[in-house]
């Protein structure tokens, strides 16, 4: 049977269980409605049963007390739901009881109302005599008739859930074998085919690589032997112009560069080593029009025919650095957004001040309550909570500088301007920050204002993790330490780390795990680009527990290490 199944195709065989879920499903939605319909009918049923036993206590005390047009409506909904009850289909059980002895429920019934009607007409003590003497023992055998109804629904509705839970287990069945006989051949199978199509493209890669790469070459006398289709296209020279003659002019290599270059090949030529011949540089090249444009350059060497040869392969890097350029401006433009959600924030309650300020001076004034000196001191109010406002202003503006510079500052002053930044933001988010320092004073030489940059994305990213995962007592933890000649910052928070397969990836450009509208992928990237490249330090990420007022968390701990400025 499993053999004859998979030989049909793949589309077939989804047909096929689709078809097989859809019916069964289809099945499942009929039973529920049934399910519904009968719980609406049988619970009216149970109800009507149910109600006749009030009914019929209450013919039995409005008789006693002689209210006769509460006697009428009573004995009549008697009688109508009575009727109504005998119009429905009975079963066997529910047949004994009302037709056979010893209960006859139906004629004790029909006397019972007889007799609440003959009371009605004449008031003869029989009639009352009856009602009063029986109307115990109807509402016992009333009471045997309610049980069964419910007894009865109780059953049909375990039958119609014991059909769903076989039609659950059967569509549960049809997945599985879905699983095992269509998915997992068809994942089989495209995987193969993405190993197949991996291999091709790497062999494409590698030769669109050597195309796309100037590869030139040198012997011991600096003569140049290669000088391939690339290099022609980005230096502007034909092959013809640049082969057998000497690679020890300006020709290729800016002025700048060349007595280094010169050096260092002619001290490899000699002793066969290369200062970091395997290092990647990026440097700058030089056109036949003399323009400079940056590439990026690694060395390579073989000996042929006893002779020394220098391989260099050159990549033109002109619109990577135009790529990171605008990286830079959208990392900016991003922090932008961020500190311009966070001015929002700060503003918010200074704001409100002022304005309940004013406005309870304007009616005080209106109404002569208030004296010249409240009205003065409320005027020191306002001015108090706008220069508030500029200051903020003030705090934002140097984030936003143009101009950064290198200088030395103290990593205190950045760590408490990036704290009140994202401080109401924070706040509004219920979210604390915990910071532990070292006393002592500690110096850095760079732009402040792009290690602050550094530390907002971080923070951003915390308090947007924490936000996410709705964590209750929400914690960001900020250490900077004093280590030897190093400084070290570790921000962590308790948001529950970073799965181990994004971890990886949390650094490289436009990777975000945000939606598209609230993250741009760049701020991590930019921060340790930041990080390595201005400050020469680390930017790493691990995940980590940490205490706090001994109670311990765990999350992402993001990890600065800069050298320290000597004082």
């Amino acid at each position: 049977m499993i053999k004859f199944f998979t030989s049909f195709s793949f589309t077939t065989k989804y047909v096929f269980a689709l078809s097989l879920i859809a019916l069964f499903s289809f099945a499942a939605y009929l039973n529920l409605v049934k399910l519904i319909d009968s719980q609406s009918n049988d619970g009216k049923v149970i109800n009507i049963s149910g109600k006749q036993r009030m009914l019929s206590q209450k013919i039995a005390l409005f008789a006693i007390y002689y209210k006769t047009k509460s006697l009428v409506e009573v004995v009549d909904l008697m009688d109508e739901s009575h009727r109504y009850l005998l119009s429905l289909e009975m079963s066997d059980e529910l047949k004994n009881i009302y037709f056979s002895k010893p209960t006859l429920l139906d004629e004790k019934v029909e006397k019972y109302i007889k007799s609440g009607r003959s009371f009605l007409k004449s008031r003869d003590g029989r009639s009352l005599t009856y009602i009063l003497t029986n109307s115990q023992a109807l509402l016992k055998d009333l009471d045997s008739a309610v049980f069964i109804y419910q007894k009865e629904t109780e059953e049909k509705i375990q039958m119609l859930k014991n059909v769903e839970l076989f039609i659950l287990l059967f569509i549960t069945l049809t997945l599985v074998f879905e699983a095992l006989f269509i998915f997992r051949p068809a994942n089989n199978s495209i995987n193969k085919k993405a190993k197949e199509l991996k291999s091709q493209k790497e062999y494409a890669d590698m030769i669109t690589d050597i195309n796309n790469n100037a590869i030139i070459a040198v012997d011991a006398n600096f003569n140049i032997l290669t000088f391939n289709k690339s290099a022609e296209n980005m230096f502007g020279y034909a092959a013809e112009e640049m082969l057998h003659t000497q690679l020890l002019d300006d020709r290729i290599i800016p002025t700048k560069y060349l007595d280094k270059h010169i050096s260092g090949l002619k001290k490899f030529m000699k002793s066969g080593e290369y200062k970091n011949k395997n290092f990647i540089y990026e440097v700058e090249g030089q056109d036949k029009n003399k323009k400079i444009f940056p590439i990026r350059i690694s060395f390579g060497s073989k000996i042929e025919k006893n002779s020394k040869i220098v391989v260099a392969n050159i990549q033109d890097i002109t619109q990577e650095k135009e790529k990171d350029s605008l990286m830079v401006e959208q990392s900016r433009f991003a922090a932008m957004g961020e500190m311009i959600g966070n001015i929002a924030h700060q503003w918010r309650q200074p704001l409100s001040s002022i304005s309940t300020i004013a406005t309870g001076a304007k009616l005080r004034y209106k109404n002569n309550l208030i004296s010249d000196e409240e009205l003065e001191e409320t005027f020191v109010k306002i001015k108090d909570h706008t220069q508030y406002l500029s200051k903020t202003i003030d705090d934002f503006r140097d984030f936003f500088k143009q101009d950064k510079g290198i200088e030395d500052f103290e990593i205190s002053n950045v760590v408490d301007k990036s704290i009140m930044l994202t401080e109401a933001t924070y706040k509004d988010n219920h979210i604390r920050i915990i910071i532990k320092s070292d006393k002592s004073k500690i110096m850095l030489k760079g732009s402040s204002s792009e290690l602050s940059q550094v530390f907002l994305n971080i923070l951003n990213n915390a308090k947007d993790a924490l936000k996410e995962k709705e964590i209750k007592n929400s914690i960001v933890l900020i250490e900077v330490l004093d280590e030897d000649e190093n400084l070290v910052v570790k921000i962590s928070d308790n948001a529950g780390g970073i799965p181990d397969d994004i971890k990886t990836k949390v650094f490289e450009p436009y990777f975000t795990t945000k939606h598209k509208s609230q993250g741009t992928g760049i701020g991590l990237f930019m921060s340790k680009k930041i990080i390595v490249q201005h400050f020469k330090g680390t930017l790493e990420v691990e995940n980590r527990e940490f205490e706090v007022d001994n109670q311990k968390f765990y999350g992402a701990e993001f990890s600065i290490k800069i050298k320290k400025t000597k004082i």
